[in-house]
């Protein structure tokens, strides 16, 4: 069966990587056998913060476009957090550029209902904090505008007790393309003593950066994860737009290498 590849966000990595294992490997359940896990420990209050705003650094060289615009660019990406955080997945289609699929219904369903399978399978994302750490200048992408930015992210990728899917510890790779080599870190915890099977997730803890676009003739920001190129949506940005926020970066983000 086909399967769309087009991501929005490092939610629809995931749940496409997902997705992709689960064909190879069938779907029986893949969880690894307590005994071999002595390092779970129980979890009385597991640290549930979610994401009130996203922040923006005080250190003004970083940032190289408008406050006017940096503003309207973190209260969409706060918008965008949230509709992860509460699975609210046609409200985080408004931040996906919907401008280069304007047409495309079926699309948009597939994803929505994709991503709700997998809500409901156990596996559910959740951003806790971010701050904005640079902003590149904005760059003209044919009908587009294009801002590259690096956050400093606090995020959480979860595999509740009913997940049956692929391992997770198993999507480092993904996690890395994702969120930023090295950021990930795979955890387990038992959400209450007595309980048979543990929470299985990945913290994400470091700089990230994301695309925002927005259309021409709007002041509505999207957003497109790191790797977007990578997962069939490489009619999202043109090639040269991307160099050259790329280049920017490398030349006035001091933590460019991260």
């Amino acid at each position: 069966m086909k399967r769309i590849t087009i991501g929005f966000g490092g939610f629809v990595i995931v749940f496409l990587t997902l997705l992709l294992m689960a064909c190879k490997e069938g779907s029986a359940p893949l969880y690894r056998s307590l005994e071999s896990e002595p390092s779970v420990q129980v979890s009385q209050d597991l640290n549930r913060d979610m994401l009130d705003s996203v922040a923006i650094t005080n250190e003004e060289n970083r940032l190289f476009v408008s406050i006017d615009t940096l503003q309207a660019i973190a209260t969409d990406l706060t918008g965008y957090f949230r509709a992860t955080n509460e699975a609210r997945w046609n409200d985080l289609l408004h931040y996906y550029p919907l401008h280069k699929t304007p047409n495309d219904s079926s699309m948009r369903n597939n994803m929505t209902n994709q991503m709700d399978e997998w809500t409901k399978r156990g596996v559910k994302n959740r951003t806790a904090a971010a701050e904005i750490m640079y902003a590149s200048k904005v760059f003209l992408d044919g009908d587009q505008e294009v801002v590259l930015l690096n956050m400093d992210l606090l995020h959480f990728v979860e595999f509740y007790p009913n997940y049956d899917g692929p391992r997770p510890d198993g999507l480092k790779g993904m996690i890395n393309s994702s969120y930023g080599k090295n950021n990930g870190t795979y955890k387990e915890t038992f959400l209450a003593p007595g309980d048979s099977m543990p929470l299985k997730y990945w913290e994400v803890d470091g700089l990230s950066r994301i695309w925002a676009v927005s259309h021409v003739d709007s002041s509505h920001w999207c957003f497109l994860p790191p790797n977007f190129n990578e997962t069939g949506a490489s009619s999202m940005m043109g090639g040269s737009a991307m160099v050259e926020a790329l280049r920017h970066r490398r030349t006035n983000d001091p933590t460019a290498e991260k």
